[in-house]
């Protein structure tokens, strides 16, 4: 699956392709001055090139109408994103998972142009897990867009709640006395609680691999490595004197299998393919999860919690 701009570009150029491989069969049938290439006396040569064609003809058919089926649906998309400004989305999107921020009025412009309630409700959840810190005004800004937009704001208190909560945990504990979800953090991510909510974008590195596509990969590895060297190992034919603080079994490994307690999504399944293709090695990861939901999905959930929390 790639994204949009690759798959319009794909159509078009199988769409040359195809328009240069007719051109071929017409040329190899049809002179250039539209009389046929007929020699009266090549009975076997006029024979060949009639065969030629007649075959290509039902290859050509079939490309042609496969080309059409996607060439209707990457136009209806193109419409959709088109009447609901999604490019603008993804854009501002991409531009806060990487800065950490947004600028004020390019925020309030997505939130009050085109697009659905939960477009815009989805908009404001990434920008406030994007946040480095939270603006107060800026987040009463957000809210009173939403609410002019006739958007369900329970998801987004929740969501604003859970930051809140999270950003104070982490301000009130002192390296001496830190959470085990705090040390969770750091060993995972190797940031602070605060650091890992400020948004999406520190769950990547700079070449934007996942934490569990870095985490499987060194696992698979089979080496030592300080960021999987505290990951228990369950192997009937590993060293049983080893310290169970260094064990690995030794590796490479060719399969993995990954499931995540709790909610699975697309990116972690497409991140954790690209690192199967990307290694010398090829290896097959299955991807797995309790439950995999889409975006108006894991929103609409957001709700629910919002709602047994009293949230409005």
């Amino acid at each position: 699956m790639e994204e949009f701009p690759e798959v319009a570009v794909e159509i078009e150029t199988q769409l040359n392709k195809y328009k240069k491989d007719v051109e071929e069969v017409n040329r190899r049938t049809v002179g250039g001055n539209g009389s046929a290439e007929f020699d009266g006396t090549d009975l076997i040569g006029n024979t060949k090139h009639l065969m030629n064609a007649v075959n290509s003809l039902p290859e050509l058919t079939e490309r042609k109408k496969v080309i059409d089926k996607h060439t209707n649906i990457a136009t209806a998309l193109l419409g959709e994103i088109k009447e609901r400004s999604l490019d603008a989305y993804t854009k501002k999107e991409n531009e806060m998972m990487v800065r950490g921020s947004i600028d004020r009025s390019e925020l309030l412009s997505v939130l009050k142009g085109k697009g659905t309630k939960m477009d815009k409700l989805r908009f404001a959840i990434m920008y406030l897990i994007s946040l480095e810190t939270i603006n107060q005004a800026e987040v009463e800004a957000v809210e009173a867009a939403l609410r002019e937009a006739e958007a369900d704001t329970r998801a987004f208190q929740y969501v604003k709640k859970i930051k809140s909560l999270n950003v104070s945990l982490a301000a009130s504990a002192d390296s001496a006395s830190r959470s085990n979800i705090v040390d969770w953090a750091e060993k995972l991510y190797g940031q602070s609680i605060s650091a890992v909510t400020a948004g999406v974008k520190n769950l990547l590195s700079s070449d934007q691999q996942l934490a569990v596509a870095r985490t499987v990969e060194a696992l698979t590895e089979g080496k030592p490595n300080p960021k999987t060297d505290s990951y228990l190992v369950l192997d009937p034919r590993a060293s049983k004197s080893g310290s169970s603080g260094n064990s690995y079994v030794k590796g490479p490994f060719k399969e993995a299998i990954v499931f995540m307690i709790g909610g699975g999504n697309y990116i972690e399944y497409s991140s954790l393919q690209e690192l199967s293709q990307r290694q010398e090695m090829v290896k097959n990861i299955i991807y797995g999860a309790t439950e995999i939901l889409t975006g108006t999905e894991l929103v609409e959930q957001l709700a629910v919690l919002g709602q047994k929390m009293g949230l409005k």
